[in-house]
C-alpha cells in the first residue's frame, strides 16, 4: 500500500470521527431530553401596576405585506399601553420607506405606540438595525420578532415576567410554529428539522443547565444582558448565537417556554431555503472562528465549554460530508482497498449517523403529539435526504467565513419576493451524479452514505432545475411603491 493511500485513509478516519462526534451529540441531547425533568422555571402572575415597560422590536428590510401584518400582531400584544412601545426598524431601500410608514399609520389602533424608525444605511445588518433601534428607547425588556412571525397577544405575559422573577436570565425563548408546513415537500421536512431543534435540542439543553443559542425572533432579552456583553454586533451573520455565547460566557443563563408557540413561515422554494441555510452556516463558521478561542480560555465548566464547542460547530457536519466524501471518491480513483479497520469505522459511523437521525427527528414529532400526521414516514425519509442537497452550498458558505472576513446578508426571499440569485441547481446535481456513477462500484460501507447524499443532490437541484426561484406571491397591502415584488 503507497503512503499517499495511507495517509488519505487516515484522513478519512479523523473525518469520519469528527461526524460521529455529531451524531453522539445528537444522542446525548434526545437522552437529556427524555430523562432530564422538566426545569421548573418561575413565570408569576404580576398585576397590571407590577409590569415593567416593554420594547418590541420589529426589524423588517424590505418585507412587503409582511411588515404590516407582524405590526398588526404587535398592536394586539396583552400588555398595558403606557408600557408598550413598538418598533418597526426599516432596513429598506429609502425610496420605500414613506409608504411603508403611511401604511403602518393606517392600521396601528388608537393608543399604541409605535414608531416606524429608518436608519438610512445597512451597516451591521440585523445586528445594526436591532442596535439602532435601542438607542431610541429605555425599556429594561426587549421581545424580537421577524416579519414573517405573528406573536399570540398573550406572548409577553408568559415571558417577561420571567425575567422578572430571574434577573440571571438573559432571554426567553418560545418555540417556533410554521404557518405553512403543509405548503409541499420541502416545508413537510423543513418542519420536522425545526421541530427537533425546538422540542429536542433546545429543550435539552434548559433542562441541562446548558447555555442556549437565541434564534434570533420570538423571545424576549433582558436589556442587562445585552448591554453588558458588548451589545449586537454585525461581525457575523448570526448576531444571534454571537451574543447568546458571549452571554453565556459572562455567566447569564438562558429559559425555554416549549408551550409557547409563535407561528412563522417556511422557505417554499429550495432557492430561498439554500440561500437561509447557507447564511446560517456562514453565521456559525465566524462565530466558531471568534469565539472558540475565548471559550477555552474561559473558566466556565468544562462540559459546559464542550458543549458551546459543539453547539456551534454543528455547522462543519457539510464540510466534513464533504470531505470524506472527495477523499473516499479519490481512493476508489487510486483502486486501493479499505484497510479493515477504516471500512469497519466507516460502516459504524454510516449507521450511526443515519439511525441518530432517524431518532432526533422522530423524537420530535413524538414529542410534541405529531405522530399521527399523514405522511410521517415519507416525510421523515426527505428530512433525512434533503440537507444532504445542501453539501456543496453549505461547505462553500463555511470556506468562505474561514477565507475572508466579506458580509454578505444574503435575506431569506419572504412571500411574494424573487430570488435574485440565479440559481438554477446546476452544481447540486451534477454532484449527483458523480457520486451516482461512483455509488454503485463503491464497497459497502460509505454505499448507503453515498446513496442519501445522491438522493438530497438530485432533489435539492431538481426543485431548482425546474423552479423559477419564485416564492408565491400573496394579496398585497402596501402601495406599489412599497411592493417587494
Amino acid at each position: 500500500m503507497s503512503g499517499l493511500s495511507l495517509i488519505l485513509q487516515c484522513g478519512l478516519a479523523c473525518v469520519l470521527l469528527l461526524l460521529a462526534c455529531l451524531s453522539v451529540q445528537l444522542g446525548g441531547l434526545m437522552l437529556l431530553r427524555y430523562f432530564r425533568p422538566p426545569r421548573d422555571l418561575r413565570v408569576p402572575l404580576l398585576p397590571d401596576e407590577a409590569l415593567p415597560q416593554v420594547l418590541v422590536q420589529l426589524p423588517v428590510c424590505d418585507e412587503g405585506e409582511l411588515a404590516l401584518r407582524v405590526v398588526s400582531a404587535a398592536c394586539l400584544l396583552d400588555w398595558p399601553l403606557d408600557r408598550l412601545e413598538i418598533q418597526l426598524l426599516d432596513d429598506g431601500p429609502t425610496y420605500k420607506h414613506d409608504a411603508l410608514a403611511k401604511a403602518v399609520a393606517e392600521i396601528v389602533p388608537e393608543g399604541v405606540a409605535v414608531s416606524v424608525l429608518h436608519r438610512g444605511e445597512r451597516i451591521g445588518f440585523k445586528a445594526g438595525n436591532l442596535a439602532f433601534g435601542l438607542k431610541h428607547s429605555n425599556a429594561p425588556y426587549v421581545a424580537i420578532f421577524d416579519a414573517d412571525f405573528v406573536p399570540p397577544p398573550d406572548f409577553l405575559r408568559r415571558t417577561v415576567p420571567a425575567l422578572v422573577a430571574d434577573t440571571g436570565l438573559c432571554f426567553v425563548q418560545a418555540r417556533w410554529e410554521h404557518a405553512n408546513r403543509f405548503a409541499n415537500w420541502l416545508t413537510r421536512a423543513q418542519g420536522f428539522l425545526l421541530d427537533s431543534h425546538f422540542a429536542v435540542e433546545q429543550e435539552a439543553r434548559f433542562r441541562a443547565g446548558l447555555p442556549m443559542s437565541f434564534n434570533g425572533t420570538a423571545g424576549v432579552w433582558n436589556r442587562a444582558a445585552i448591554e453588558a456583553c458588548g451589545g449586537w454586533t454585525g461581525d457575523t451573520l448570526t448576531e444571534d448565537l454571537d451574543l447568546s455565547i458571549r452571554c453565556a460566557l459572562k455567566g447569564w443563563r438562558t429559559a425555554m417556554i416549549s408551550d409557547l408557540e409563535v407561528p412563522g413561515e417556511l422557505p417554499e422554494t429550495a432557492a430561498a431555503w439554500r440561500a437561509q441555510q447557507a447564511r446560517w452556516t456562514k453565521g456559525h463558521a465566524q462565530v466558531a472562528r471568534k469565539l472558540l478561542p475565548a471559550i477555552w480560555q474561559s473558566n466556565r465548566p468544562l462540559l459546559e465549554r464542550a458543549a458551546m464547542t459543539l453547539q456551534i460547530c454543528q455547522f462543519a457536519f457539510y464540510s466534513l460530508a464533504a470531505a470524506s466524501t472527495s477523499i473516499a471518491l479519490t481512493l476508489m480513483a487510486m483502486g486501493v482497498v479499505y484497510l479493515q479497520w477504516v471500512a469497519e469505522l466507516g460502516l459504524t459511523v454510516t449507521v450511526l449517523g443515519v439511525l441518530g437521525s432517524i431518532g432526533y427527528l422522530s423524537s420530535g414529532q413524538y414529542l410534541l403529539g405529531r405522530k399521527d400526521e399523514p405522511h410521517f414516514g415519507r416525510t421523515l425519509l426527505l428530512a433525512i435526504i434533503f440537507p444532504s442537497g445542501l453539501i456543496p452550498s453549505n461547505t462553500r458558505a463555511t470556506f468562505e467565513a474561514f477565507a475572508n472576513a466579506n458580509m454578505v446578508f444574503v435575506r431569506t426571499p419572504k412571500s411574494g419576493a424573487a430570488y435574485a440569485g440565479g440559481w438554477r441547481g446546476r452544481p447540486e446535481i451534477a454532484c449527483g451524479l458523480l457520486i451516482t456513477v461512483f455509488t454503485f462500484a463503491e464497497q459497502a460501507w460509505s454505499a448507503p452514505f453515498f446513496a442519501f447524499a445522491a438522493a438530497g443532490l438530485f432533489s435539492i437541484g431538481a426543485m431548482g432545475w425546474t423552479g423559477t426561484g419564485q416564492v408565491p406571491a400573496r394579496d398585497a397591502r402596501l402601495p406599489t411603491a412599497a411592493r417587494t415584488d
